[in-house]
């Protein structure tokens, strides 16, 4: 089984659509333009959230992302935050891909030398800690990254379509195959493409650059355990077009932290496809940690391969 989509009627402001799911049941979505659910009816899953397994609610939401990316796909609107768009991700990767060694390091120099001052007394850390917050936590470093362009420009591109096509996510490939379709010897494979920096489709007519980055925010696990995120400043009034989220993990030498980025941004775009019940195109079939909240997701429901690790017995990367 795999993810599929109808447009079924829609007029200036409604989508609507039909949305088989993973489970083969039927969903009937309306989406507004801006990506706000407005209707969502569905004859297999009780109506109250509470009323349905974990795993259910998990394939409903499944149904709502794809929902969204499909009209994003074939009718170019804005439903989807771009931090949750495999392409705007993927854009953002090969904009960094393309910094030069200066640039690199201005934009992403403070990052590593945070991450680093976790496993060398000798570097000096930017951000603290929130208080009562120890090193050893659940601690995520975010920065937000701004492209120069906003790809759903008429001026950079026609149709969405084509910024997909010029960035090598083939959409069509992607919902060949459900997300959990991936087994385990074929994560062993991810996870040895993981080692090496694949290179997708770059398009010269297409410009893309790194505008701004934010500053440092940290993710850390409050006293009841529930994810917050102390914020730094943000450079730009507008959405960010990808969040790096980084575990405190050795990311090695400053040489080496484009490729570390460079993976996890297309771990990121995995997650992004994963999200959406479907298996991602083969650039980014990776194993490693892209999204925190995917993470959390791969280790609760067991409709996902844990996609981040593919050590069964680890417990995953938050215990």
């Amino acid at each position: 089984m795999s993810m599929d989509a109808i447009i079924t009627g829609e007029n200036e402001e409604i989508v609507g659509l039909s949305v088989i799911d993973n489970k083969d049941v039927e969903n009937l979505i309306e989406i507004g333009e801006n990506g706000e659910i407005t209707g969502h009816d569905s004859d297999g899953y009780p109506d109250k959230a509470a009323n349905r397994t974990d795993n259910d609610n998990e394939y409903v939401e499944q149904a709502r992302r794809y929902a969204k990316y499909y009209v994003y796909q074939q009718r170019g609107y804005d439903t989807v935050d771009h931090a949750e768009n495999p392409e705007y991700v993927n854009a953002v990767r090969e904009a960094i891909t393309d910094l030069s060694a200066s640039d690199f390091e201005q934009y992403f120099g403070p990052l590593h030398q945070q991450i680093r001052s976790h496993h060398d007394e000798s570097v000096q850390r930017l951000v603290d800690l929130p208080a009562g917050v120890r090193a050893e936590d659940a601690v995520v470093y975010e920065l937000d990254v701004y492209l120069g362009v906003d790809l759903e420009d008429d001026a950079v591109s026609d149709t969405a379509e084509a910024v997909a096509a010029s960035h090598g996510l083939d959409f069509e490939a992607a919902t060949a195959e459900t997300v959990s379709a991936a087994t385990q010897p074929d994560l062993v494979d991810w996870e040895a493409v993981g080692e090496h920096v694949i290179e997708t489709t770059d398009v010269d007519d297409i410009p893309l650059e790194i505008a701004a980055v934010s500053g440092i925010h940290v993710g850390y696990p409050d006293a009841r355990g529930e994810h917050q995120v102390q914020r730094a400043d943000d450079p730009l009034d507008r959405e960010p077009d990808a969040t790096i989220e980084l575990i405190p993990a050795d990311p090695g030498g400053f040489e080496a932290f484009r490729d570390y980025i460079d993976h996890h941004l297309r771990c990121q775009v995995r997650d992004c496809f994963a999200g959406m019940g479907l298996l991602p195109p083969e650039p980014f079939q990776t194993i490693g940690f892209g999204k925190f909240i995917y993470a959390r997701r791969y280790d609760h429901y067991d409709l996902y391969p844990t996609f981040h690790t593919t050590d069964t017995d680890s417990g995953g990367l938050f215990g």
